[in-house]
C-alpha cells in the first residue's frame, strides 16, 4: 500500500509539474489545430481531385484528428528522462530508491499522460470538432477503442523503455530516438491510414507494434476492423513479448551501468 501511494505521488507531481507551465498548453493545443489543419486540407485536396467513391472526406477528417489526439497520449518519451539522467549520472540515486525503477517511470509518464489527456487532447478534440466537425463513434465500437487507447500507451511505454535501456550501451538515445521516430511516422499510420498502404508495405506494417500508436485504435473508433476484440488481442501479445524482452534488457542494463559524467 505504501509503495502505491508512492508511485500514486510520482505520478501527481508529475502532472503538477506540467501545470507550471501555462503557456505550454497554449502552444501544443495551438501545434494540434495547426497538425490537424494541414492534414484535413491535404486530405479536402485530394478528395477534391479523386472519383467520389474513392475517398470518404468526413472519414478521413475523423481519423485525422483521431490518430493526433492518441500521440499525444503516448508514452515513447519516457527514454528521454532515463537518457538525461544518464548524462547527469543521477539516475544511481534513483535506483537507489526502495521502489521498482520501472514502475516509477510508467507512474511519471502516467503523470504526464493524464495533464495531456486534460490539457491538451480534450481542447483540441472540441476545437476540431467545432472546426472541422468529425464523427462521432458508434456505440459498439467506443469499447474497444476505449481499450485500444489503453493498449498504445502501454506498448508506447514500452517501446519507449526498450529505446532506454539500449541506451545503458550507448550512453545516448539520439540515434535510437531519431529511429523510432521515423519508424512510427510510417508505420503508425498516423499520417497515412495503413488501408492505403500497398500490399507489401501493408503486411510489414502488420508485422510490427507500431500500428497500435495510431492507426489501429483510429480505424477502431471508425469501425473499419470487422473483429477489433482480435486486434486487441494480438497487441496484448504485442505488449507480452515487449514486455518480456524489457525485463531481460532491465537485469542485464543494470549489471553493466556506465553513468556518463558520473
Amino acid at each position: 500500500m505504501m509503495t502505491m501511494r508512492a508511485y500514486l505521488a510520482y505520478c501527481g507531481k508529475s502532472f503538477s509539474k506540467h501545470i507550471s507551465y501555462r503557456s505550454e498548453v497554449w502552444l501544443r493545443i495551438i501545434g494540434n489545430i495547426v497538425i490537424m489543419f494541414i492534414q484535413v486540407s491535404i486530405w479536402k485536396s485530394l478528395a477534391a481531385s479523386s472519383p467520389s467513391h474513392m475517398l470518404n472526406i468526413s472519414e478521413m477528417v475523423t481519423y485525422s484528428v483521431i490518430t493526433t489526439s492518441v500521440m499525444n497520449l503516448l508514452m515513447t518519451r519516457v527514454y528521454q528522462s532515463i537518457d538525461s539522467k544518464l548524462q547527469s549520472g543521477d539516475i544511481c540515486s534513483d535506483l537507489q530508491k526502495p521502489i521498482s525503477y520501472p514502475w516509477y517511470l510508467f507512474f511519471e509518464q502516467l503523470g504526464t499522460v493524464g495533464f495531456q489527456l486534460l490539457f491538451n487532447v480534450v481542447p483540441s478534440i472540441l476545437i476540431a470538432l467545432l472546426l472541422f466537425g468529425i464523427q462521432l463513434p458508434e456505440a459498439s465500437n467506443l469499447l474497444p477503442f476505449l481499450i485500444s487507447l489503453f493498449l498504445a500507451m502501454i506498448i508506447s511505454f514500452l517501446i519507449g523503455y526498450l529505446v532506454a535501456l539500449i541506451a545503458f550501451w550507448f550512453l545516448t538515445t539520439f540515434a535510437l530516438n531519431w529511429t523510432l521516430g521515423a519508424l512510427m511516422t510510417v508505420f503508425s499510420g498516423v499520417f497515412v491510414p495503413i488501408w492505403f498502404f500497398n500490399p507489401f508495405w501493408a503486411e510489414l506494417a502488420n508485422m510490427l507494434p507500431f500500428q497500435y500508436l495510431g492507426y489501429i485504435p483510429s480505424a477502431i473508433y471508425l469501425g473499419k476492423i470487422e473483429q477489433p476484440y482480435l486486434i486487441l488481442l494480438q497487441g496484448c501479445g504485442w505488449a507480452a513479448t515487449l514486455l518480456l524482452v524489457v525485463n531481460l534488457l532491465w537485469w542485464k542494463a543494470i549489471k553493466r551501468l556506465i553513468v556518463q559524467g558520473g
